[in-house]
């Protein structure tokens, strides 16, 4: 595991930032590592974390016209790298709830070490480097099994997956938790999958509920995948604590939709509910699931860990 000292995350990572910056040589007019790491921080209350700000966009096109694509994963390695040190050393860590900042030095731990040199996912188009960089300027928060995106909302489509009792059923339950906004939104980061267990959900709903006490405007949490789907009760049951977990404790669930992506996340890891699929005993649902914050507050009560 790497080291998550937080003076040695600092060292580390200002280390591979001057090495990719020296590396990438004069910058274009207007274009510093300062910059963009600002410009990319500077997002609205309502902004999804995947959502690149113009100004940073504009100045990773500038940095690739002059350099190629090879020095546009350098500047965004460099900027990364200068973001995590930058962070560690601000003390804005500090307002983090306990739990939450244990989570977040052991994702920038591994970032440090991760710019020791140019990744294909240095790229503002790809998932992981937005997620990697909304770690380092605060726009995702590390919760175990999960990042935590405190800037978004329910859709209102959910309302519309099925017929109208549900739409009823599905509006009475949002209302019933505040409304559709502001939610955080959980996300799987495929970048560390270690706390991805029974234990690290568990510890990621305890990281919601300390980030309510400190943001009591959060209505709730909210996430949506094949895996909230009840048939994984029969086939795949090792996973239904995903669902069961949160439904026993007050959580909704919302069906999204069938197939399409579904299809591939639900089978690409599991021989057996391929062969399910395949055989017709098994189309892939995702869900959405939706648990307010009263409730999984006291959830977290009952189960402190």
């Amino acid at each position: 595991m790497p080291n998550a000292d937080p003076k040695h995350i600092a060292a580390e990572a200002r280390t591979h930032a001057a090495e990719a910056a020296a590396s990438l040589g004069a910058l274009p007019d207007g274009v510093s590592l300062s910059r963009f790491i600002a410009d990319y921080a500077a997002v609205g209350d309502m902004v999804h974390y995947v959502t690149v700000p113009e100004p940073a966009a504009d100045a990773v096109r500038k940095v690739s016209a002059a350099h190629g694509p090879e020095g546009a994963r350098t500047f965004l390695r460099a900027a990364l790298a200068q973001g995590a040190a930058d962070l560690v050393e601000s003390g804005r860590l500090d307002a983090l709830p306990p739990r939450i900042l244990h989570y977040q030095l052991k994702h920038l731990a591994r970032i440090a070490g991760a710019t020791a040199a140019n990744a294909d996912w240095m790229d503002i188009e790809r998932d992981l480097f937005h997620k990697d960089f909304g770690l380092v300027t605060l726009r995702l928060f590390a919760a175990a099994a999960q990042l935590l995106d405190i800037r978004c909302g329910i859709p209102r489509s959910i309302l519309f997956t099925e017929g109208a009792l549900a739409s009823v059923r599905k509006g009475q339950a949002i209302m019933g938790m505040g409304g559709f906004k502001p939610y955080v939104q959980i996300h799987t980061h495929l970048s560390d999958l270690d706390d991805f267990n029974e234990e690290g959900w568990n510890a990621c709903y305890r990281c919601c509920a300390e980030l309510y006490e400190r943001m009591p405007q959060l209505l709730g949490m909210f996430g949506a995948s094949w895996f909230y789907d009840p048939a994984l009760d029969e086939i795949s049951p090792r996973l239904a604590y995903l669902r069961k977990i949160p439904e026993d404790g007050g959580a909704h669930l919302f069906y999204v939709s069938s197939g399409g992506s579904q299809i591939d996340n639900a089978t690409s890891t599991s021989p057996s509910r391929r062969k399910l699929y395949e055989e017709g005993k098994y189309m892939p649902k995702s869900y959405m699931l939706a648990w307010g914050r009263r409730e999984q507050m006291a959830w977290a009560k009952r189960n402190p860990g």
